[in-house]
């Protein structure tokens, strides 16, 4: 478990998973059905290079669930770490 009063860059990943390669709508069908099996209380990374789902999809989904993340755009792909903090 984490603590929810550290900010979610700081806290380390349970899990890495990796839909680079993919296009909409298929990164952000593989993250949802991720998110749903992750138990409240884990962070997973989950990394991304295709530009729609990085920047509003995947984020989108995080922000209704109200879950904590962070994304960071690297060498042509995104890393957003998210915090699911209830289920």
């Amino acid at each position: 478990m984490h603590d929810a009063s550290t900010p979610v860059q700081n806290l380390a990943p349970d899990e890495v998973f990796d839909v680079r390669g993919e296009t909409c709508p298929f990164p952000a069908m593989y993250s949802q059905r991720k998110l749903k099996k992750l138990p409240a209380g884990r962070v997973i990374e989950i990394l991304i290079d295709h530009p729609p789902a990085a920047e509003e999809t995947v984020p989108g989904i995080c922000a209704e669930k109200n879950w904590p993340y962070h994304s960071v755009k690297e060498d042509g792909y995104w890393r957003i770490k998210v915090f699911k903090t209830h289920p």
